[in-house]
Order: structure tokens, then sequence, then C-alpha cells
């Protein structure tokens, strides 16, 4: 969706409109850049690795992004990253370094997975919680179709259709695989089948008993996108609860409770999201909505100063450094009008 937000009431001013743009990551990539998103797991035991150092380097060697640590879950997400071919680069203390290479094309890329190698496998940590005893159970034709499926929606020309007959040959092998099922969701948005996007994230959803966040995250951000706060604000929820540290729950629960008009709540859910990822452009743009709903216009000023400083020339910046010169603007009258205001 995209957020309208309207200045209205402040001090007389006359009204003025700011656009913020749609925050559904698979269709603003171009205008909030590309991120590169995925788990780390241990090769024998699928368990998810914490606390790994990853580095995103590109084919010449250079640096693409600063280094980041993997979460509670063995999540990761290098934020901000522009298309080409990119290496991830992975160590941890007691597994072998590994390298993943990626081609980021025009969309941003999920469930990139990388796979560490225990030095000692006799020493590895044995699987116990229901995510990983389900990945021990997945047979391999349904995870070599599942990989099949997942190179090809991240190659440099997406097949989409092919990826789906890939997804479904792994759920006929495997039928409790709800990961692919969240990949056919994914795949169904880029076709433009919203409904069956919808439908495929649910199942995933249900099938996972709601453990699977890339499910309750990618359909929080749905139906976000459609306006559908209440339901958005469920799954969101449930995704910022099993895992407080993850800056894309907590956005998308603070984007459903902005909708349903909940401004305090929300705040404090995006100020959240802001201190677990600070170098995410689009949580600020989604500050900025709230705080024009708790009429805080100083703050806005500071969401879009931020934003710019993080997003400087991308295609939306224009629009926001014009919001942020109104914001400035109105202030500045406000200020000429009460002189005794702090």
């Amino acid at each position: 969706m995209r957020f309208r937000c309207q200045w209205a009431g402040f001090l007389g001013l006359t009204v003025f409109v700011t656009f913020l743009p749609r925050i559904l990551a698979q269709e603003n990539a171009h205008s909030l850049g590309l991120f590169i998103s995925g788990m780390v797991r241990d090769d024998e035991t699928h368990q998810a690795i914490s606390a790994v150092t990853l580095e995103l380097q590109r084919d010449s060697g250079e640096i693409a992004s600063a280094a980041i640590v993997s979460g509670t879950r063995g999540e990761y997400q290098f934020n901000g990253i522009i298309s080409g071919d990119y290496h991830i680069l992975a160590h941890a203390e007691g597994y072998a370094p590994a390298s993943v290479s990626v081609m980021l094309g025009g969309v941003p890329l999920y469930n990139i997975l990388v796979s560490l190698h225990h030095i000692n496998a006799n020493h590895a940590p044995p699987p116990t919680d229901p995510v990983s005893l389900h990945q021990l159970n997945i047979p391999d034709k349904a995870r070599d179709a599942f990989d099949k499926g997942m190179k090809l929606m991240i190659g440099s020309k997406p097949d989409y259709r092919r990826a789906l007959t890939n997804f479904e040959k792994a759920i006929k092998e495997y039928a409790d695989y709800y990961e692919a099922f969240a990949e056919m969701g994914v795949a169904y948005d880029h076709l433009g089948d919203k409904v069956a996007a919808e439908t495929a994230l649910r199942k995933a959803v249900e099938m996972s008993s709601q453990r699977y966040l890339d499910a309750l995250f990618l359909l929080a951000e749905m139906l976000n996108d459609s306006g559908r706060y209440v339901d958005a604000q469920i799954f969101a929820r449930q995704c910022a609860t099993q895992d407080e540290s993850s800056w894309m729950c907590a956005l998308e629960l603070a984007r459903s409770l902005a909708g349903l008009k909940h401004p305090v709540e929300a705040e404090a859910i995006a100020n959240k999201a802001s201190q677990l990822n600070p170098n995410n452009a689009k949580t600020f743009l989604v500050l900025g909505n709230i705080h024009i709903q708790e009429k805080k216009y100083e703050a806005v000023v500071q969401d879009f100063d931020t934003y710019l400083k993080l997003e400087p020339a991308g295609p939306q910046s224009e629009q926001v450094r014009a919001s942020e010169a109104q914001a400035r603007r109105a202030l500045a009258n406000a200020s000429a009008t009460n002189p005794s205001r702090p």
C-alpha cells in the first residue's frame, strides 16, 4: 500500500500532503534498495546457528555491506544492496568457514541458506526444537526440488512459474513442507495472484503451528499492504512475540498498529525496530507516519532526516526531501506565530 499522510490542523497552517512509499519489499525493492536474507544452519542437524558472523562481498572482493551477526533463530539480512553477484562469507566458532554465491537481480532474495559444517561432528549440538526436527525429516528428493525452486526465483531472470512447479514437487514428496508453501506464496505474489499467495502463506503458517517466522512475516506484510490491519496485527504480533530480536516482525507489527490508529503502541514497536536495525530506511518512514498521527512534527522532521541519511539518492528520496522541507517550514511558521513555544 502507499501511505498517504495528511498534515492538517497544525496551528491553522495550510494543509499539505506527503506520500510515504509502500513497504512490501517484493514490490518496492527498486525504491528502497534490495536485500538478501536467509538462515544459517548446521549442515548435519539442520539446526539454526546463532551469533554467526556474516560478510557480503562483491565478485571483485570489495566489501558490499557491513558485517552482521545471525539472530537467535539463525536468521540474517543484508540491507540496501544493489543488483549484482555476491558471496556471503560465514564464520563461527567450532565451524569451518563457508561461502555462498548469490546473484541479486531486481528483487530481494529470501531464504538463502548458509550451511556450516561442524569441525567436530561428534560434538555438533543435537536438534531439540520442533523446527529443527522438521528439517531433519525432509526427504532428499523434496529438499532437492525445493532448492531448484529457490534457484529459479533468485536468478538474474527469475522464472516463478517453473519455481512453483518445483515447490509443488517438493510438497508431493513431503506433505508437511511448509517452507515450500511459503515460497509458493512469494512466487504467486510475483505473478500477481494475491489470492493464491495468501492461501499458500496461510497454509505455511497453519502447518508450522504458527512457528515459521518467514511465513508469519510475509503474511503480515501482505495483509498490511492491502490495508487489512486487523488480520496483519495478529500474525505480526505472533512473529514479534516469538522472536523479539526480529526487526522485520516488529516493523510489520508497527505498521498494522499504525493502520489501526494505535499510535502510542505503534511508536514503541517502531522505535524497537529502529534500534534492532538502525540502518533500515523504511522503518523511519513508518515512524514518520506514526508521528504525524501523534502530531509530533519535530519527530517527523527527524524521521525524514534519518531516512535521507540512509537513502540519500533513492527514487523516493526527492519526495521525502520535499516533505521534510514542508515540515520544517511549518515548524518555523508555528514558532513565529507562537514565540513562547518551547
